[in-house]
C-alpha cells in the first residue's frame, strides 16, 4: 500500500520526530567501538605474540571498528515526517510514503515498541520513529501526528448498515502502553483539578463573615 516518495518535490513539513533515548545509546556505543578499534589499531604493533603485524592490519582493524560504528548508528535513522498530504516514514533504510488516504488509524499495540500505521487490507506499517521508550515525548507525537490525520485526512469510514462508534464500544480494547501513559496523565490531570476545586470550597466557608458597618446602621 505504501509508495515511493515522489519526485516532484514534497510540500512543507508540519511535523517530524525521531527517537531520542535510542540515537543517544546509539551514538555513545559507535563512539565507544570507533576508540576501542583504534586504540587495537595502534597498540597492535606492539604487541609481542610472535606475529609481525604490518600498517595494513592496523588500517584493517580500524576499518571494522568503523564498519560496526555504522551499523551501530542505523538505529538512530528512523524519521517520521508529516505534511499536508500524508506522512513520510523512514525505519532504516528508504523513506516511504504513505498518502492520507491510505491511513485508517495510527496506534500503538500492546507490547510494540514502536508504533504502526494501520492501512486498508489489514496492512500495517511500523513507525519506528515514535518509540517507547520515548515515553511522554512519544505521546505527544502521536497526539500530534493524529491531530494532523483528523485535520488533512479523510473522515474513517463507516461500515454501511452499522451506526457510528460510541466511545464506550472502545472500552474493551486492550490498550497499548503509550495510551496508558496518555490515560494515567488525564486522570492525574482531573484528580489534580478535583483537588483545587476542594480547597477552593474548603477557603470559601472558612472565610469569616463579612463585619457590618455601623454607620449604615
Amino acid at each position: 500500500m505504501s509508495a515511493q516518495v515522489p519526485q516532484d518535490g514534497p510540500p512543507a513539513v508540519l511535523f517530524q520526530v525521531r527517537p531520542r533515548r535510542i540515537t543517544i545509546m546509539a551514538v555513545i556505543a559507535a563512539t565507544v567501538v570507533v576508540i576501542a578499534t583504534i586504540v587495537d589499531g595502534l597498540l597492535l604493533m606492539r604487541s609481542d605474540v610472535g606475529v609481525s603485524f604490518r600498517a595494513s592490519d592496523q588500517i584493517g582493524v580500524i576499518g571494522i571498528g568503523l564498519v560496526l560504528a555504522a551499523l551501530i548508528l542505523t538505529a538512530a535513522r528512523p524519521r517520521l515526517r508529516v505534511d499536508r498530504t500524508g506522512l513520510r516514514v523512514r525505519n532504516v533504510l528508504a523513506e516511504k510514503f504513505v498518502p492520507w488516504s491510505l491511513v485508517l488509524r495510527i496506534g500503538y499495540p500492546q507490547g510494540s515498541p514502536w508504533a504502526q500505521i494501520v492501512m486498508p487490507d489489514d496492512e500495517v506499517k511500523p513507525v519506528m520513529a515514535i518509540q517507547a521508550m520515548d515515553r511522554a515525548r512519544a505521546v505527544r507525537a502521536l497526539e500530534t501526528v493524529r491531530a494532523l490525520q483528523a485535520q488533512y485526512g479523510p473522515p474513517p469510514p463507516i461500515p454501511s448498515g452499522s451506526q457510528r462508534p460510541r466511545p464506550e464500544d472502545d472500552l474493551g480494547r486492550p490498550l497499548g502502553r503509550l495510551e496508558i501513559i496518555d490515560r494515567e496523565k488525564a486522570a492525574a490531570r482531573d484528580r489534580d483539578a478535583e483537588a483545587k476545586r476542594a480547597r477552593d470550597a474548603a477557603k470559601g466557608k472558612g472565610s469569616p463573615p463579612a463585619r457590618n458597618d455601623p454607620r449604615n446602621g
